[in-house]
């Protein structure tokens, strides 16, 4: 490469180029075409070029495939020499205009041709050169003092450190790298100073001394450097908004994602997590995150910190910009498809709800890839090409849509919710990204389905849509016939035909959080849920059976007596069902609406609580009571002493086990709990008493359903259960608000009013019920270490057992 004497002019001033080509065309010769530079050749010249790349471009692919190589990770790779000589002598002269120097103004800018090569220049930037071609003064003096070495050493890209015996503006004492230090020399020398020993250099206003650096590596000189010059992010952004890179940007916002994911998780760093605060490497292309003294951790922070970091990107206009993509070959495209294709089917297709696909975008176009860098986009973080589709919903099935599809946008441009319905992997290794930003979770080509509901939107809408992508159908369920998800509801649908005689039948795997399984039925144009029971509620895994047949005959029972909730569709075949060689129940599908999300109708669901009980209370029902309260007691209170020995267990999840502990003891033995009971009303109860469990119909009356939980005992758990839940909002945790607690018991007594005893026992009754729901938190939080969620309701249950348990505490 030569050495700088001296930097003439050098800034960063150019836009971008105009082309993004390379490509190859004969005129009266050939030309080279690569973006902005065009190479005029002959015949001969060009053949002998094309077949001294080929060879030497194999050659230097084994060597980057051998090394893995990875361009801008090292400054130089001097110390490695990789030059490809092979037949490197060129045997043809220029052919045309050797000698050719000429300056022209075109219909396309300006072309600057050096010989054969030729060079496109934007107007306005070449106004710009011109000026500064004006302004250069090329016998400007070498550089002699101390600060001009030093930018001459680091434009040279000389691995340096300053060493001991440093003089200001005297003596420039230097280690430089083992690799650099002859080439040190030779620059020295180059700019007029001469070698007064092995290590020292003299010129006419400085002294320079080099010694060899053998302790650091290349590596470590990047990192220096990186650190050496740096600029705060927010000007790096605002300075060059116009001209920033795709790739480089989408570099940024990886570390920035890193940065958020790892808070979000948990994670408690010492950094700052303001972004006016954030440095930059323009070298290393390295975000800084400088050092706080208090840690960050958890949600809102990430939130906060991430939310205004968008805001800024938005103000500079950058909240946008793809990274370049490299387009899969026509090989690949065509695997790629057939995997689409197979996905589409299984994972939309198969489900009752949909009535059309459209295909649209880089699918259709056939120019489905990877990025070369991460897209950020929002909180995903992209690696391939999205798969864009629409999809068309049957106008009686809306409720249909699959559960596990994620509302991204429930409006979008064109009046369509946008939902990912589906991933399909990258067929090429992602281990690199994911080394290098382990926080984020990494998503390779995502399937976003454009869901046309008829309902709420226009069919010209949708179609107009259709022609501006220049969409193709898909599926037509009319033109295609139904498309079964797989053999697993092949087999179950076979199975329901056989025990309920029904034609017809399609099954629908239902994506909930549950370790049962359950399944939307279709059959006779009625709709049903079929509930296969894998795990024991509060009861042995010896009896799920049993308590299958027991929660079917309290359920027809009470429905018998009027008590709205899914009826269970008996079986012709065989009083005790099985599904996949599993316990099954098959249900009516009740219509209405989930409310999972405070605020709840409490004013609704707690009479229909209430009427569960209530109808039990003059006339009990005809049921075993073989699973009862204290069976739940049994075997969920004596885990309180195995989970408090568990050091895996946070520090303030351990602190609320030790003030629970003087709460717990009087429970540990059944002599209190026997009291209890005497003293309160015992019904058959619905044992899982939650937002979940209820779904208010069109009348907007409250229906309770699945009663996988039930058991013979004091109403009070079902009450408590419940205001324990409604209090805590589930999954909306930090919508959690106690003060729904004494609103549930208020609102349930409103119907069905407590005892005197059983408000004089209140306070011991929060106890037992609140220290179960404490054990199973901490149950659930061993198998899943860290959850935020979990981590949050038994810290929430153990502080209000203390605030509303027994004053004596």
């Amino acid at each position: 490469m030569g050495i700088i004497k001296k930097i003439i002019y050098r800034e960063n001033i150019l836009g971008k180029p105009r082309h993004r080509s390379l490509f190859l065309d004969m005129e009266e010769n050939i030309h080279i075409h690569y973006r902005d530079l065009r190479i005029e050749l002959s015949r001969g010249e060009f053949e002998e070029i094309a077949k001294i790349f080929v060879q030497q471009s194999q050659e230097l692919q084994a060597v980057i495939d051998e090394k893995d190589y990875q361009d801008g990770k090292f400054a130089n790779a001097n110390q490695d020499d990789v030059r490809i000589w092979t037949e490197s002598r060129l045997n043809h002269d220029v052919k045309y205009h050797p000698q050719r120097f000429s300056l022209e103004e075109c219909t396309d800018g300006y072309h600057l041709h050096y010989r054969n090569y030729k060079l496109l220049i934007d107007p306005a930037e070449f106004r710009q050169i011109a000026g500064l071609f004006k302004q250069l003064d090329v016998d400007s003096p070498y550089a002699a003092s101390y600060e001009e070495v030093l930018n001459l050493l680091e434009a040279n890209d000389i691995d340096f450190m300053l060493d001991a015996g440093n003089v200001p503006n005297e003596i420039l004492s230097i280690a430089v790298a083992q690799y650099h230090y002859s080439k040190t020399g030779a620059i020295l020398k180059c700019v007029g100073f001469s070698q007064q020993s092995g290590s020292e250099y003299v010129g006419q206003r400085l002294k320079v001394k080099i010694k060899a650096d053998n302790q650091h590596q290349v590596a470590d000189y990047k990192r220096i450097r990186a650190i050496s010059k740096t600029i705060r992010l927010v000007d790096h952004l605002s300075s060059g908004s116009a001209a920033i890179d795709g790739n480089e940007l989408n570099l940024i916002n990886c570390q920035i994602m890193d940065l958020y994911s790892a808070i979000k998780a948990g994670q408690n760093l010492h950094v700052e997590l303001d972004h006016h605060l954030w440095l930059y490497s323009t070298d290393s292309k390295q975000v800084i995150f400088p050092y706080s003294p208090a840690p960050c951790s958890g949600q809102e922070a990430a939130e906060a910190m991430y939310k205004a970091w968008r805001v800024q990107l938005e103000h500079f206009k950058l909240h946008f910009i793809k990274p370049a993509k490299l387009a899969f070959p026509q090989a690949a495209q065509a695997v790629l498809h057939d995997r689409i294709a197979e996905t589409l089917r299984k994972e939309v297709a198969a489900y009752t709800a949909v009535e059309k696909i459209y295909l649209m975008g880089s699918t259709t176009r056939g120019d489905m890839g990877k990025y070369l860098v991460p897209f950020v986009y929002g909180k995903w973080v992209k690696l391939g090409s999205d798969i864009d589709i629409l999809v068309e919903l049957a106008p009686t099935r809306e409720a249909d849509i699959p559960g596990h599809w994620r509302l991204v946008n429930n409006q979008s441009a064109n009046h369509s919710a946008i939902y990912h319905v589906a991933e399909i992997p990258l067929s090429e290794d992602t281990k690199k990204w994911s080394e290098r930003y382990p926080n984020i979770k990494l998503s390779h080509h995502i399937i976003d389905a454009y869901v046309f509901f008829p309902s709420r939107q226009r069919e010209e809408e949708k179609n107009e849509f259709l022609r501006k992508f220049n969409a193709q159908l898909f599926y037509d369920r009319a033109r295609d016939g139904a498309i079964s998800p797989g053999e697993e509801e092949e087999r179950i649908a076979s199975r329901l035909t056989e025990l309920y005689a029904m034609p017809q039948v399609t099954v629908e795997k239902m994506h909930v959080q549950t370790e049962n399984a359950l399944y939307k039925v279709f059959a006779d144009k009625r709709d049903y849920i079929l509930k296969l029971f894998k795990v024991s509620g509060n009861y042995s895994t010896t009896r799920i059976a049993e308590h299958v047949a027991y929660e079917g005959k309290l359920i027809t029972q009470l429905k018998k007596r009027g008590i709205q909730t899914a009826a269970v569709i008996n079986s012709n075949k065989s009083p005790e069902v099985s599904v996949e060689g599993l316990p099954a129940m098959l249900f009516e599908r009740l219509s209405g609406s989930a409310q999972q999300r405070p605020d709840y109708l409490l004013d609704k669901i707690c009479p229909a609580l209430a009427d569960i009980h209530l109808t039990q209370a003059d006339k009990p029902l005809k049921l075993e009571k073989t699973f009862t309260f204290d069976d739940i007691c049994m075997i969920w209170l004596p885990e309180f002493h195995n989970y408090i020995k568990k050091s895996e267990l946070s520090a303030e999840i351990a602190e609320a086990f030790t003030k629970l502990t003087p709460v717990f003891e009087p429970y540990s033995h059944g002599e209190l709990r026997g009291q209890l009971y005497a003293r309160s009303k015992d019904v058959h109860n619905h044992g899982d008493v939650s937002p979940k469990n209820v779904i208010i119909d069109s009348d907007g009356k409250a229906n309770f359903f699945d009663f996988n939980n039930a058991f013979y005992g004091s109403r009070l758990v079902d009450v408590l259960d419940g205001a324990f839940e409604f209090s805590l909002g589930e999954q909306y945790i930090h919508m959690a608000d106690f003060a729904r607690f004494d609103a549930f018991i208020a609102n349930y007594s409103e119907r069905y009013p407590l005892t005197a005893e059983e408000l004089d026992d209140l306070p011991r009754w929060i106890e037992l019920v609140g220290l179960i729901k404490f054990i199973k938190e901490i149950r659930v939080l061993l198998q899943r270490p860290g959850s935020r969620l979990r981590t949050k309701r038994a810290l929430l249950i153990a502080q209000f057992i203390q605030l509303r348990g027994r004053k004596t505490n």
